[in-house]
């Protein structure tokens, strides 16, 4: 597909120079894989650049061709039950969404299965603001920015039996999250689906896609229920969980994470800003 091409050849040339994007990511990788020696880390760093390159750039073409993309390029859907159980239940369901794989197309997918409340954070640009909700709401979601979010209409929203999909790994503004362990680092994390999760007792499912490694324009998609912990009382209990489950995946395929993102852009007391 043209713009996989695209994305790795951009970035193949962006990993020889320093740049932004290279360097966040590298001191992610270096924070969270101490293990590795610097040839692992090395060849991990461009098979993250290169695979988030794919992400990112097909975002655009997702957004301009989604009913496309969910006709001819859907692949396997493992758990699909999760999707069809939406909203069948006493309340709806939270569908969590880290930056791993294609969060673009399992957004749609979601999306055109479930009435689906999805919060946003918006980009600087205002035309890719646009674009990005034209196309987030075109198999039938609905879209919330961050920065207009109130916690009451989410509340709602699952509570008439609707949906909501959240990232959870976006470093909160002001007091919405706590500090959590993330690759054995304490990490400031959002608060909000634990918070949800514990108050209205619903449905807490992860799901991402990727793209099919024998059919590399064919996207997987799965879905699975959270660990139970993510309900508890203790906040920190619940993000920690939280955090683990992100983990977890992201040791399964750690170039499919978004290491770009300055996810320790909080550090704790005591720790220095590593970027």
């Amino acid at each position: 597909m043209f713009h996989h091409r695209l994305g790795k050849a951009i970035v193949v040339l962006l990993y020889y120079y320093n740049n932004r994007n290279r360097h966040i990511a590298k001191v992610n990788i270096s924070i969270c894989f101490p293990e590795l020696n610097n040839k692992q880390k090395k060849s991990l760093l461009k098979t993250t650049l290169i695979e988030n390159g794919k992400t990112l750039i097909e975002c655009f073409w997702l957004w301009r061709n989604p009913q496309q993309v969910l006709t001819t390029l859907t692949g396997k859907i493992e758990n699909r039950h999760f999707l069809n159980d939406a909203g069948r239940q006493s309340a709806g369901t939270i569908f969590v969404t880290p930056h791993f794989g294609s969060w673009e197309f399992i957004g749609l997918l979601t999306a055109a299965s479930t009435d689906l409340l999805i919060l946003y954070a918006p980009p600087k640009s205002a035309s890719i603001e646009q674009l990005s909700c034209q196309g987030r709401t075109s198999t039938g979601g609905k879209v919330i920015s961050t920065e207009n979010l109130n916690i009451k209409t989410l509340i709602r929203h699952i509570k008439a039996g609707g949906s909501v999909g959240i990232l959870p790994d976006q470093v909160p503004e002001g007091n919405g999250g706590v500090y959590s362990h993330f690759f054995g680092r304490q990490c400031y994390t959002s608060t909000l689906v634990c918070k949800l999760a514990h108050k209205l007792n619903c449905p807490v499912v992860f799901c991402y896609a990727l793209r099919n490694d024998e059919k590399p324009f064919c996207y997987d998609a799965y879905y699975f229920a959270a660990n139970e912990k993510i309900y508890d009382s203790d906040i920190v209990i619940a993000c920690d969980t939280l955090n683990h489950t992100i983990e977890s995946l992201i040791n399964s395929r750690p170039g499919q994470y978004l290491w770009s993102y300055k996810r320790f852009k909080r550090p704790a007391p005591g720790n220095d800003y590593p970027y």
